[in-house]
C-alpha cells in the first residue's frame, strides 16, 4: 500500500509541474482577441481613372493691384468675379484641378474691363495631416495651391483699327476648401491670385512682374464616380498576431508531448502496481482505485465480483466485506452510481440500463433490499429546483428496478436534494443504488425518504 501511495503521489506532483507550464501561456493576452482594423496613414488604394473627379462654381469680388498702383483705394478696385473648374484627386492629399476665372476688373486708370484667366493648380490637402486615416468620407478639406495658366486684360489696338488679344503667363496661388454636405455635394471657398506682368492693364512697362489680381468666393461643388480613396488596412497587428499564435502553438505541442510522455509513465506504473497487488491478493480490496472511467460515467467494476460475493456469503464465508465498510456491515457491495444530464432524470448514457439489469437480477435471486439516493448539483439551480430533481432521479431508477422485476417493498429510495461531494459538478448530478442483507434504519437518519 506504501508504494502505491508513493507511486500516486510522484505522478500527482508530475502532473502539476505540466499544468504550470501550461498556465505560463498568457491565454488572456489581448492580442488573442478579434483585431479591430486601423488604417495607414501612407497607403492608400488608388481607384479607377474615372473615379475621385470634383466639378464646381464659384462667385466672389476680385480686385486688381497693379505698377503702376494709380488712383483710388482697395475698394474702388474691387469688381464682381467668376470661377468654374474641373479636377481629381490623385491621393488623398494630393489633387490637380483646370480652372476658368473671369469677368470685370478695375485697371490702374479705374476703367472697367474685361479679363479672362485659363490655369491648372496642383492642391495638397493638408486636413488629412491632423485627422486619423480612415474610410469614412471626412466632412473638411483645406487645400493650398500653386499653379500656372494664361490670361488678358485688355485689347491692343492695331493700326487698322482691329484688336488683338494680348495673352500673357499668369503664376496662380490660394487656398481652396470645401464642407461636404454628403459624399457627392459641397459647398466650396477659396482665396487666391494670380500674378502676371505689368503690360495685364496695358498701363506701365512691359516685360517685368508687377500685376496682381486678387479673389475671394464661395460656391458649390459635385464629387463625380467615387467620391473616396479606399485606405489600405495596416497589417502590422495582423503580422504580430500571427507571430504570437504560432510561438504559443509551439508551447501547446511542447506541453502535449510532455503530457502523452507522462501520461504512459502513470499507465506502466499503474499496471506494474496492479500485479503487485494481484500477486498479493489485495487486487478485489484495492482495484477500485484503478477505475479509469470518464466523469459522469461509470464502469461498474464491482458488479463483476459481486456474484463471486454471494457465492462466498452462501458458503458461510463473510470475508468478502470490505474493510472500510465494516461500519455498515450490511452493505454488500460499494454502491453503483448511475449518471443523469443536467437538470433532467435522463441518464447521460443509455447504456447503463444494462447494468440496472444485473442489479436487478442480484436482488431478486438473493432476496436483497435495494436503497436509492437520487442527487443533485448545488452549482446550478435553486434549493427547491434541486430537490425535485434528486427525487425525480430516485424515482426513475426505483421504476426501471420495478420494470425488472425488483418488488417495491424491497426498495427504499432518499432524495439528498443539491450536493457538492464532487469537485467534478456532473459527477454530483447521479442516483446511488445499494445492495443490503438487511436495510439499517439507522443510516437513513438526517435523509428525507421518498
Amino acid at each position: 500500500m506504501l508504494i502505491t501511495l508513493l507511486a500516486l503521489s510522484m505522478t500527482a506532483s508530475a502532473k502539476n509541474g505540466l499544468v504550470d507550464t501550461l498556465h505560463q501561456a498568457p491565454v488572456d493576452n489581448p492580442i488573442l482577441h478579434r483585431l479591430t482594423p486601423t488604417f495607414t496613414t501612407d497607403y492608400v488604394q488608388l481607384g479607377k481613372i474615372s473615379q475621385h473627379w470634383f466639378v464646381g462654381i464659384q462667385g466672389g469680388a476680385s480686385a486688381f493691384i497693379g505698377k503702376p498702383l494709380g488712383c483710388g483705394d482697395l475698394f474702388d478696385r474691387t469688381t464682381p468675379s467668376f470661377n468654374a473648374y474641373l479636377g481629381k484627386w490623385l491621393t488623398p492629399n494630393v489633387g490637380t484641378r483646370l480652372s476658368f476665372q473671369g469677368f470685370k476688373y478695375m485697371n490702374s486708370e479705374l476703367s472697367k474691363t474685361s479679363f479672362q484667366l485659363v490655369h491648372a493648380d496642383l492642391m495638397y490637402n493638408v486636413a488629412n495631416l491632423f485627422r486619423r486615416s480612415s474610410d469614412n468620407m471626412p466632412k473638411w478639406d483645406f487645400a493650398p495651391y500653386l499653379g500656372a495658366g494664361l490670361t488678358h486684360g485688355y485689347t491692343d489696338l492695331l493700326p487698322d483699327g482691329s484688336k488683338e488679344r494680348n495673352f500673357q503667363f499668369a503664376l496662380t496661388y490660394g487656398v481652396y476648401s470645401r464642407y461636404h454636405i454628403t459624399p457627392h455635394f459641397f459647398l466650396s471657398g477659396e482665396l487666391g491670385g494670380f500674378s502676371t506682368f505689368r503690360g495685364f492693364d496695358g498701363i506701365g512697362e512691359r516685360g517685368k512682374l508687377g500685376d496682381n489680381m486678387f479673389s475671394l468666393s464661395l460656391g458649390i461643388g459635385v464629387n463625380l464616380g467615387n467620391p473616396g480613396c479606399k485606405h489600405v488596412i495596416d497589417p502590422i497587428p495582423y503580422i504580430n498576431q500571427n507571430d504570437y499564435l504560432l510561438s504559443y502553438t509551439e508551447k501547446l505541442e511542447k506541453a502535449n508531448k510532455l503530457l502523452t510522455s507522462q501520461h504512459n509513465i502513470d499507465r506502466k506504473t499503474l499496471d506494474e502496481l496492479k500485479k503487485i497487488l494481484e500477486i498479493e491478493g489485495l487486487l478485489d480490496k484495492y482495484g477500485y482505485l484503478f477505475d479509469d472511467s470518464e466523469n459522469g460515467k461509470n464502469n461498474y467494476r464491482g458488479l463483476l465480483s459481486l456474484r463471486s460475493r454471494m457465492r462466498n456469503m452462501n458458503g458461510d464465508n463473510h470475508s468478502f466485506i470490505p474493510e472500510s465498510l465494516a461500519e455498515t456491515p450490511n452493505v454488500l457491495n460499494i454502491p453503483i452510481f448511475f449518471f443523469f444530464k443536467l437538470g433532467k432524470a435522463e441518464l447521460t448514457d443509455n447504456s447503463q440500463l444494462i447494468n440496472l439489469d444485473e442489479l436487478a437480477k442480484v436482488a431478486i435471486e438473493h432476496q436483497l433490499k435495494v436503497h436509492i439516493a437520487g442527487a443533485a448539483d448545488s452549482s446550478t439551480g435553486s434549493e427547491n429546483i434541486n430537490d425535485k430533481l434528486s427525487q425525480a432521479r430516485t424515482r426513475f431508477i426505483a421504476k426501471e428496478l420495478q420494470k425488472r422485476g425488483v418488488p417495491t417493498e424491497k426498495m427504499k429510495g432518499v432524495s439528498l436534494g443539491g450536493i457538492k461531494e464532487y469537485d467534478n459538478p456532473k459527477d454530483n448530478r447521479y442516483s446511488k443504488v445499494s445492495l443490503y442483507l438487511e436495510l439499517d434504519e439507522q443510516m437513513m437518519n438526517g435523509q428525507k425518504t421518498e
